[in-house]
């Protein structure tokens, strides 16, 4: 009889892998694949028909997950071009029965129904007071419909003096069309347009209005993704096909004052402040003390929210006034009673690239170089300042007197985190107020290693006491998300620009107010899980030093020895 064939072993491997979630903890799995012991060596060799079988069928060692993936893959290659038939298929009429009243029809709404197709009569019943562009079959393809849209007024206002006027409307898909509108003398044409769900262009005899829906979607846009105007009406242009006149017209329309009061009336709308004024107008942190307590709060600046001298004057006011951006008059007032405090020169740290990288011929041609800003621990929007002559340390220092007046007759400890610490501490002494005794100084946790030795001892937040676990960087997070505005705001007019960095504040600290129990809980886990191990680490080392009572003996007789010779 012949020998045996050795037959190839394998050993299992488990690979970690870690999937991190959007909300929620990372979930963590292993994998195992399969590997041949390198001890020993295949006898037999492989023919051509067994390396075919190995390509076609699925190996021992594939996970779960590929195999449900290779499956899935399988499924949409199966329906893929069924779908593609199913939807030529869509593009002409199913039935020609009306949905409503059984007879011919020709006419069909996507916004309302694919399948349901109505007569004209029924049409023009069943779209009152509606904004929806009906299309009409001409036996070969879809076409917009010439019916004319008619908005009617509601009911009480019969004794009025009702008039019409046609307008031209852009509707939620972002196509211009012309209606037919109702309009009553009992009040402005722009409260009427509101009643039908329009915004209106301009203020006085509008003859252009928006659909709500169409400004919503912008505003979410631009505050969450930062989407500009241009880029919205060409996002609308290439889904709904429009021309490049509707184009134009909506880019023309949008970059006015319209879409400003917008935004802000759509935010007085959500916070409801002018009917309760005690509410939050999203401002304030939920989780910070209101009084009684230590309050921790990170300070940075960020050059890159500059605004070109080029981009225009103001006419009035913010419309937000100084709900985020504190009064430029009284900074400009600060900063003169602060002459000594040009530039930080005793700063111990070691970031430069700033200074190296900022272009001093770029900021002759800036009226605001830059923003310098305040939050709380957690990262709550507080304060925040335009910054006109470079650094300064007045800056600092008026955020913190500013927050020291707000906390008055509070009982509030401050825990200020700012990257120069120590040179707001030296330049406090030599101009001889001193450090407030309600105030303690403190450098983020990254920031430190830039610190001389004395500085990292003196000032982090992992050696001081009452700062726990926070680590001071919340300014640069929150600065991620505000820098993207950069460079639609550095050609806005001052209003236009404080009024959309304070939406886009507002919006930050909404994120970060919706979800602060989430965060709350994930950093009372973590804290929770750093002190069990602190006790282990403390208690190991307790076990395995020498006993300290003979090592003190021990160093008292060397001293004395040493004393008598």
């Amino acid at each position: 009889m012949g020998k045996a064939l050795k037959t190839t072993r394998f050993r299992n491997v488990k690979i970690k892998v870690v999937r991190r979630t959007i909300a929620g903890p990372a979930k963590v799995s292993y994998l195992s694949q399969g590997l041949p012991q390198p001890n020993y060596k295949q006898t037999h060799p492989i023919t051509s028909q067994q390396a075919e079988l190995d390509d076609t069928t699925p190996s021992c060692s594939e996970s779960a997950y590929s195999k449900a993936k290779k499956r899935e893959l399988h499924a949409w290659d199966a329906v893929k071009d069924d779908m593609l038939k199913v939807s030529f298929e869509c593009s002409a009429p199913i039935t020609t029965q009306c949905v409503v009243c059984q007879d011919h029809a020709d006419y069909r709404c996507i916004e309302c129904s694919t399948t349901a197709v109505f007569c004209e009569v029924c049409l023009k019943r069943t779209h009152r007071n509606s904004l929806h562009l009906p299309e009409k079959w001409n036996n070969v393809y879809y076409e917009p419909s010439s019916l004319g849209l008619f908005l009617f007024l509601p009911e009480g206002h019969d004794t009025h003096a009702v008039y019409t006027k046609v307008m031209k409307v852009i509707v939620s898909t972002g196509r211009l069309c012309t209606v037919t509108v109702n309009m009553c003398a009992c009040e402005p044409e722009t409260c009427t347009l509101l009643r039908y769900g329009l915004w209106p262009a301009t203020a006085e005899k509008p003859q252009t209005a928006f659909s709500i829906p169409l400004l919503e979607l912008f505003v979410c846009l631009s505050l969450e993704c930062q989407v500009s105007v241009e880029g919205y009406c060409n996002t609308l242009r290439w889904k709904n096909n429009l021309t490049l006149a509707e184009v134009n017209t909506l880019y023309r329309a949008l970059v006015g004052e319209s879409i400003s009061h917008f935004r802000h009336h759509h935010f007085r709308q959500r916070s409801l402040v002018d009917i309760c004024p005690q509410l939050d107008d999203g401002t304030i942190c939920p989780a910070c003390p209101k009084a009684d307590g230590d309050m921790i709060v990170t300070l940075d600046a960020n050059f890159g929210l500059v605004r070109k001298q080029s981009s225009g004057t103001s006419v009035v006011e913010p419309l937000h006034g100084t709900r985020m951006f504190v009064d430029e008059k009284d900074v400009e007032e600060y900063l003169l009673s602060h002459l000594d405090s040009s530039k930080p020169h005793e700063d111990c740290s070691n970031f430069k690239a700033g200074n190296v990288l900022r272009s001093q011929k770029q900021a002759k041609k800036l009226d605001v170089t830059g923003v310098f800003g305040a939050s709380c621990r957690h990262e709550m929007p507080l304060m925040f300042v335009n910054m006109s002559q470079g650094e300064r340390l007045a800056y600092p220092l008026y955020v913190i007197d500013e927050l020291l007046r707000r906390c008055e007759d509070k009982n509030i400890h401050l825990r200020v985190v700012y990257d120069i610490p120590c040179v707001v501490a030296s330049h406090l002494h030599k101009s001889g107020e001193g450090i407030p005794h309600n105030i303690s100084l403190a450098i983020p946790a990254f920031h430190v290693y830039g610190h001389k030795l004395p500085c990292q001892i003196k000032y982090s937040t992992r050696r001081l006491e009452g700062f726990g676990l926070t680590d001071g960087e919340g300014m640069e997070r929150l600065w991620s998300f505000l820098r993207r505005f950069a460079r639609v705001t550095k050609e806005m007019t001052p209003s236009h620009r404080l009024d959309l960095l304070t939406d886009a504040l507002l919006h930050y600290g909404r994120r970060k107010s919706t979800d602060l129990e989430m965060q709350l809980l994930q950093r009372l886990d973590k804290a929770e899980k750093i002190l069990i191990l602190a006790q282990e680490d403390i208690s190991s080392v307790i076990r395995e030093a020498p006993d300290l009572g003979l090592v003190n003996r021990t160093w008292s007789v060397k001293r004395k020895l040493r004393t008598l010779c």
